[in-house]
């Protein structure tokens, strides 16, 4: 990930709060009305005039515009005085401190908030200088869970959508971060399943406050953990120990595949990569499939032929330290039997104190239980592990269990390496 995506009331700024006692002030107030606790979820992440239309139906008043204007007005004016009379206690617990890890580590940071008062409270809070972009109300049409305010941070960011990292605690803001393939962490919220049926998933993480490590744990290329006191190394094969590992291209040569028949085989291999390799289908099932599919005639074994990996000779040496330093050290990959019966030939394997590979453990990655299966046979606790891997969801997925990570990726990604490992090699 490359990119922090932050909401403010709730997230960054104990904020929220002071949104909910305006309405419940005016509401009381203007109207002797005590309004029910459950709209409080209803008006997180809404633009103005929007949370003034809400109100206005909770109270029993007709939501025209000029109810709306009077209620958006009454309503930002007491918010102001609120915010002015504590300014000095306004930041979340650890707002500052993970800010300030983003920025150290190079991470884009943008703030995406649907307040028109966000440029004003983060200027009071003095935490302006984090951020790289800004997007409030005042350029926005549509509010959350319309991803739109999510997607303009990111192209002003220079970022893909799925490099991007979202803190929120509204379902709004959640789905808005899923619904265009940004990960997600809920800040201080338990979302429950049934309330949250039209998003296509819940949030990736939860996680109490920004003070939480598990809000950049495994998360962001360059944010690393070092690999002091671990006592289980676990290495990622394809892209980490071995490198050359695209096998594709030579079957598409020798078979004289056509345009939309690499597109197809593509997309089937896709469909099947699970069961694959966590060993539930074989290589046999999936040729046959595809050449019935696509009016090919593929024989033999291509996916072990055209698999031709060679060694990344500076992970290979720091293998072999960690073991003469008396480090257990174990293989723990994502693969399938033709490239299983490789990898075991050429002496991969060999490297190893054991080794944990999908297609013969039945369990793969990200899926926690992959992580749960090893530190299970291994005997080790997650927080005397350490893991390394290419694939962000791998890292993350590893992470949430409080297994140490570095993210093999990047140019820098050897001296990432050597500076996790430098008390140990």
């Amino acid at each position: 990930m490359k990119a922090a995506l932050f909401d403010m009331d709730g997230v960054l700024c104990n904020t929220q709060e002071y949104h909910n006692a305006c309405y419940a002030e005016i509401a009381k107030k203007n109207y002797n009305i005590t309004l029910d606790s459950s709209i409080e979820d209803k008006l997180k992440g809404v633009l103005r005039n929007e949370g003034a239309k809400i109100f206005c139906k909770a109270v029993g008043i007709r939501p025209n515009k000029e109810n709306i204007k009077y209620i958006s007005t009454l309503k930002n004016n007491l918010y102001l005085k609120k915010i002015e009379e504590n300014k000095d206690s306004l930041l979340s617990k650890g707002t500052i401190e993970l800010l300030q890890k983003l920025k150290n580590n190079n991470v884009k940071v943008a703030l995406v908030s649907a307040s028109a008062n966000a440029k004003t409270i983060i200027k009071i809070t003095n935490i302006e200088k984090y951020f790289d972009y800004v997007v409030d109300a005042k350029n926005i049409k549509k509010g959350k869970p319309n991803p739109a305010i999510f997607l303009e941070a990111a192209a002003n960011l220079a970022i893909k959508p799925s490099d991007c990292v979202v803190y929120e605690d509204a379902i709004n803001g959640i789905q808005a971060a899923n619904d265009c393939d940004m990960y997600s962490i809920a800040v201080n919220v338990d979302f429950n399943k049934t309330t949250f049926t039209y998003s296509k998933k819940i949030a990736d993480r939860y996680v109490k406050s920004l003070d939480d490590p598990l809000c950049y744990k495994g998360l962001y290329e360059n944010l690393f953990e070092k690999a002091d006191n671990c006592s289980l190394f676990i290495f990622d094969a394809g892209n980490v120990v071995i490198e050359n590992i695209h096998c594709f291209n030579g079957i598409f040569d020798q078979y004289n595949f056509t345009t939309d028949q690499k597109s197809e085989f593509i997309k089937d291999f896709n469909f099947y990569t699970a069961p694959l390799m966590d060993g539930n289908i074989s290589t046999e099932f999936f040729l046959n499939h595809v050449n019935k599919n696509l009016n090919l005639n593929i024989s033999g074994d291509p996916f072990y032929n055209y698999f031709n990996p060679v060694f990344n000779v500076k992970i290979v040496n720091l293998i072999k330290k960690l073991k003469e330093n008396g480090k257990r050290v174990v293989l723990g990959s994502n693969t399938f039997a033709p490239h299983t019966k490789k990898m075991k030939e050429m002496g991969l394997f060999d490297l190893f104190d054991s080794v944990y590979v999908s297609n013969e453990i039945h369990h793969y990655k990200p899926n926690p239980s992959f992580f749960r299966h090893i530190l299970e046979k291994e005997n080790v606790e997650a927080e005397k592990t350490y893991f390394i891997d290419d694939i962000s969801e791998n890292i993350a997925s590893a992470a949430s269990l409080n297994i140490k990570t570095l993210h093999y990726t990047g140019e820098n990604k050897d001296e990432k390496v050597d500076k996790a490992f430098d008390k140990l090699i």
